[in-house]
């Protein structure tokens, strides 16, 4: 059987460089992702049309919103990072039921109002 041929210290060297180098561009794609992925913005949209855009991750004090459409209220709530149906005044209350939406893709229908609460990431 061969025996493995010795590191030189050049070899050592480069191994090292090359090492650190993987590690730096891995930390700062992990990084970059998450703050992509903390971008968040909540629409509001009213018989398919946005009628409020939030940027959550401004949000510096809980913001109420007030909405009325078809006979029915709603009350939004909006903190740093999330935001949810917080009230409703049609029969069935399902909209309520979603609680806090924080990621991309979550949303709160509330049908009787046709009104829809969805999170959409934020490409930049």
């Amino acid at each position: 059987m061969k025996a493995l041929p010795k590191f030189k210290r050049g070899d050592f060297i480069l191994v090292l460089l090359v090492g650190i180098i993987v590690s730096i561009s891995l930390f700062w794609m992990n990084s970059h992702s998450e703050a992509q992925q903390n971008s968040l913005v909540a629409d509001i949209t009213r018989d398919g049309k946005v009628i409020q855009k939030i940027d959550l991750n401004k949000v510096t004090k809980p913001q109420t919103i007030l909405l009325n459409n078809n006979g029915y209220k709603l009350t939004v709530l909006a903190e740093k990072g999330k935001i949810r149906v917080f009230d409703a005044d049609c029969p069935d209350k399902i909209c309520k039921n979603f609680g806090w939406l924080t990621k991309p893709g979550d949303n709160a229908i509330c049908v009787p109002s046709r009104i829809i609460v969805m999170i959409e990431g934020v490409e930049k």
